[in-house]
């Protein structure tokens, strides 16, 4: 798996929402690529805050942009996502 399906999947790894081979794939990933440990550490961090702090929606465009800059930072971890992200 590359980092860009890992970003893409990376809600249905924590919630168990992936057929185990595929489950396998991004694990094996995460254990060589630093930058995707910490995109999944940072959206952990995320998640428990939103539990602590209640559910906030966002529009499918949030959602979108949000994906994008993940996707984006994996890409090129040196420089991250734009600020126009």
């Amino acid at each position: 798996m590359k980092c860009e399906e890992v970003a893409e999947r990376l809600t249905d790894l924590m919630e168990g929402d992936l057929s185990e081979s595929e489950e396998a794939a991004a694990l094996e990933h995460l254990a060589t690529c630093a930058s995707c440990e910490v995109v999944l550490a940072e959206t952990r961090s995320v998640a428990e805050l939103a539990q602590q702090h209640g559910r906030t929606d966002l529009s499918d465009e949030d959602k979108d942009r949000m994906l994008s800059s993940v996707v984006e930072a994996l890409a090129d971890p040196q420089t991250g996502p734009s600020e126009s992200a």
